[in-house]
């Protein structure tokens, strides 16, 4: 059995990304498992489950349930969509304040919320737990655009038990071997958080790298200059022209104007010990290779240093966590979340031939379907 979440462009608005979802199942992991119980001549039926959250805004009102059978007295959760930056599920944010689901005083003033994120651990929670799903051998995690931002920070940072990288499994939990393989995928985000204080900066002979030298040949396999940008801190200048550029959801130094409880809580400061967690958990990222617009000054109102465009802003982020791979993977051993020994590559990136920013085209694209249920393991292809 697999279990597909997948996590809209906007919040609101997730019921296309389940149909194109639905439609890539349909197409090809639904024939691929068809074909090996030919193979093997087992009769037992697969099947896979599509998951869409739906990050509520105010502006979503409380929608009716769909059935009788999972209609509730508890509120629906709802996240702010315009302050203090838009689409605020996509960064971990805490809820709109509700009453607590005990409280027996329902004139009582207290209240709770529950982060986006902590919301999505508690989806893997149930979907991990063998009671629930006993037959379950895969879940793929996966979002476009401001989905693929969430996808990218909820796997960086998330310490839910179902990643294997940390105890806490239910009682009855047979260990490690009976979890789930779990793969995020992200696709086209417009930004990502950095796990250092490095960026691309251009080299000091080189003092401006104009869009014009990148962007021109979309069908060029790489747009950054890398031969012109060195993976370093920025001078002064330029930390004085975006002293926030590492800062939430940019980085992952504490940004008061962008509050994450969930990422303080949960992302400690040693970045070697979460560098090395990250690079042991299953994460594609897509690209579309026309997705090219530029984004923005490039400075501090757009993204902190991260690249002209979604798909340059893609190659520079995998290209640090080569970088980063290369420096601190054989350190990792016998820290919590340890890749492979052999481990030399720090996930895996797909770009999508002839596709822009358009998520049901990433999807449906046979990269796209490569990225999200390919796998190493011979027996789930």
């Amino acid at each position: 059995m697999i279990a597909a979440v997948g996590e809209g462009d906007v919040s609101g608005d997730s019921s296309n990304l389940e149909e194109e979802l639905l439609k890539s199942m349909e197409g090809d992991v639904v024939a691929t498992q068809r074909r090996r119980r030919a193979q093997s001549n087992d009769k037992e039926e697969e099947r896979t489950l599509v998951i869409a959250p739906w990050f509520l805004a105010p502006s979503d009102g409380q929608p009716q349930s769909s059935s009788s059978t999972t209609a509730s007295s508890l509120p629906f959760l709802q996240w702010a969509d315009r302050a203090p930056v838009s689409h605020t599920f996509r960064y971990g944010a805490e809820s709109i304040s509700v009453p607590p689901p005990a409280a027996e005083d329902v004139s009582s003033s207290s209240t709770t919320t529950i982060s986006s994120y902590g919301a999505m651990d508690v989806l893997l929670e149930t979907l991990c737990n063998k009671e629930n799903y006993p037959n379950l051998q895969r879940i793929v995690v996966a979002g476009h655009s401001a989905g693929g931002q969430f996808v990218h920070r909820w796997g960086l940072s998330s310490d839910v038990w179902c990643f294997g990288d940390r105890h806490g499994q239910p009682e009855g939990a047979d260990g490690l071997a009976s979890l789930p393989s779990i793969r995020v995928v992200a696709a086209n985000p417009r930004s990502y958080a950095y796990l250092d204080k490095r960026r691309y900066f251009p080299t000091a002979d080189e003092s401006t790298v104009t869009l014009s030298e990148q962007t021109e040949e979309e069908d060029k396999d790489t747009l950054s200059p890398f031969n012109k940008l060195d993976f370093r801190l920025p001078t002064t200048s330029e930390f004085d022209d975006c002293q926030e550029y590492n800062q939430y959801c940019w980085g992952l130094q504490d940004n008061p104007n962008v509050p994450a409880p969930y990422i303080t809580n949960n992302v400690k400061n040693d970045n070697t010990s979460l560098f090395c967690r990250y690079a042991s958990r299953d994460v594609v990222y897509l690209s579309g290779q026309r997705d090219i617009k530029q984004l923005g000054n490039q400075i501090c109102d757009e993204d902190g240093y991260q690249g002209p465009s979604r798909r340059e802003r893609s190659e520079r982020f995998y290209a640090s966590l080569q970088v980063q791979g290369g420096e601190v993977l054989s350190s990792c051993q016998g820290s919590s979340g340890t890749p492979p020994p052999d481990k030399v590559q720090v996930h895996d990136r797909i770009v999508v031939q002839d596709v822009g920013h358009d998520h049901a085209l990433i999807f449906q694209s046979k990269e796209g379907k490569k990225g999200m249920f390919s796998s190493s393991d011979p027996a789930l292809n």
